[in-house]
């Protein structure tokens, strides 16, 4: 039997949101490395989960000592259905988050915040906490601290180099994600155009943790113009670049 309109595109949108996924473990603290962070920029992409597609905007504002980092995505009939931000300092290191929001289509909006300088990291709506790290990123600054740091290291262009960050979400899951280089790859994008990017992927996560995979452009400091996340078995998240 066909579902109705509305029924289905409310369907479709559970499916857009996925579940919530909590990380296991405490991962040992990182080492903070010299970064280069790009300059600002708004990014238009492309985005698709299983039947839904629509475009995205990822808008990077550094105004040092601080930046504002946000990505909305929207969807033909349902409007927007993702909207993250990240607003922090900078620092040699990076990017030093203060503050993640988190807000999915019908879902409440979840929030971590980072209270520096000793922490810990508090989460709207819930009673558990995670200690802060050295160069701890959330679910979204880390699309900015790759980029940063591979900037600033231009061996990174070689398969096999590998990069580990701690990342933490509104949902108080927190994981150690250790990134792979595999070197140039062409990449097509959302136009038909095609170019070479430095392709990396994130190594063996945890059963039910994210898979991440970026591709990052050389000409555009190296900022992302394809990624794609898989949330344990769910249909994958992908962004990819429509131009500019």
């Amino acid at each position: 039997m066909a579902l109705e309109p509305g029924r289905r595109r409310f369907l479709l949108a559970l499916a857009w949101a996925g579940p919530s996924v909590a990380g296991a473990g405490l991962p040992e603290p990182g080492r903070p490395a010299r970064a280069v962070w790009p300059p600002p920029v708004t990014l238009d992409y492309q985005v698709r989960r299983g039947l839904l597609s629509g475009q995205g905007r990822l808008i990077w504002d550094p105004r040092p000592p601080r930046y504002r980092l946000r990505l909305e995505a929207r969807v033909a009939l349902l409007g927007t259905v993702l909207t993250q931000t990240s607003t922090g300092t900078l620092e040699d290191g990076g990017l030093v988050p203060e503050r993640f929001t988190d807000e999915r289509f019908r879902r409440p909006l979840r929030v971590a915040d980072f209270q520096r300088p000793s922490g810990p990291i508090v989460f709207s709506g819930r009673q558990d906490t995670q200690p802060l790290q050295p160069g701890m990123q959330d679910r979204l600054s880390w699309m900015i601290q790759l980029p940063a740091l591979v900037q600033a290291d231009p061996g990174w262009q070689h398969s096999g180099r590998e990069l580990g960050l701690v990342v933490v979400g509104a949902r108080a899951d927190l994981d150690r994600w250790v990134f792979r280089s595999h070197g140039q790859q062409t990449v097509a994008l959302a136009d038909g155009r095609s170019l070479q990017a430095l392709h990396l992927e994130r190594l063996n996560p945890a059963s039910g943790g994210t898979h991440a995979e970026v591709w990052l452009d050389p000409a555009r400091h190296h900022l992302p113009v394809r990624a794609r996340l898989v949330e344990g078995r769910d249909e994958p998240f992908e962004l990819v670049l429509t131009g500019g």
